[in-house]
């Protein structure tokens, strides 16, 4: 019986141990961050035809009679691309299922954006002032974004501590109010000076966003991403009043163009609650 019972001690001093699962990265949780980067913005007009350039009168010296220039017609296309300093805050929450990864994230961002703006000029070089020639310029901003906010859904891949992730929903953008300045001068102009009437007030723009990035958790609850989204704010009609310097008004029309902005992000997010791990 010694030795029946030795043999056993022998057979357990050998056997393997259990092998344990390694664990395995969860990205399941609640996470707050922070994001930075740049964003364009397109607003691609409809031509608007019409009185750019307001009427005004010059007096040459030594003169008796005033010249009298006329108002102006031209054609406006719409400003092009600008381009912006982006940055805000994001929140969200994680479930990850096996490799799969769905979420929900809402993040706000304030703009750096200067107005989407275009410029017609003329110049007059009437040798009646002196050599100085009288300038005419019309600058009219079709209104700047503000801030802009968005409500998606996130479905990734991950590889462990790196993923790979498509995001959509609904986005809304605060754009500012559009103006139309004239200004006269230098010469010997009536009136001379900077002329400015508003267009249209400001709004919420509400629309669409998609895009997608990657994230690396760099530690247990840290993470770092890159992200890329297009967002389409829809078409905004905008009014253009062309002042004339004497307190009314030389024209007026409306363009409507499409308001879309890209941009690129680099994002910081902190999960609540801990590492978490799952063995499958």
């Amino acid at each position: 019986m010694a030795g029946v019972a030795a043999a056993s001690a022998a057979d357990m001093a050998v056997k393997a141990p259990v092998a344990v699962p390694a664990p395995v990265f969860s990205w399941t949780g609640f996470y707050v961050g922070g994001n930075i980067g740049g964003a364009w913005s397109r607003n691609s007009s409809d031509t608007y035809n019409g009185v750019v350039f307001p009427g005004f009168i010059v007096l040459p010296p030594n003169a008796a009679v005033p010249t009298v220039f006329p108002a102006l017609l031209d054609t406006l296309t719409g400003p092009g691309t600008k381009g912006a300093v982006i940055g805000g805050l994001q929140a969200g929450y994680n479930w990850q299922v096996q490799r799969v990864v769905l979420g929900v994230e809402a993040d706000a961002v304030g703009t750096g954006f200067d107005g989407a703006t275009e410029t017609r000029s003329r110049t007059f070089g009437a040798p009646l002032i002196i050599g100085t020639p009288v300038t005419q310029t019309v600058t009219v901003d079709y209104g700047h974004i503000n801030w802009m906010a968005s409500f998606r859904g996130r479905l990734g891949f991950t590889a462990d501590r790196v993923l790979f992730y498509a995001t959509g929903g609904a986005a809304v953008a605060d754009v500012g109010s559009s103006k139309t300045t004239v200004v006269n001068g230098p010469g010997i102009a009536l009136p001379a000076g900077t002329f400015t009437s508003a267009g249209s007030g400001s709004e919420t723009r509400w629309g669409w966003t998609l895009g997608g990035g990657v994230e690396w958790a760099f530690a247990n609850q840290w993470s770092l991403a890159a992200e890329y989204r297009h967002s389409d704010f829809g078409r905004r009609s905008v009014n253009i009043v062309i002042p004339d310097g004497f307190g009314g008004t030389a024209g007026a029309g409306t363009t409507t163009g499409r308001l879309t902005t890209d941009q690129v992000t680099a994002r910081v997010n902190y999960r609540f609650g801990g590492p978490v791990v799952a063995r499958y």
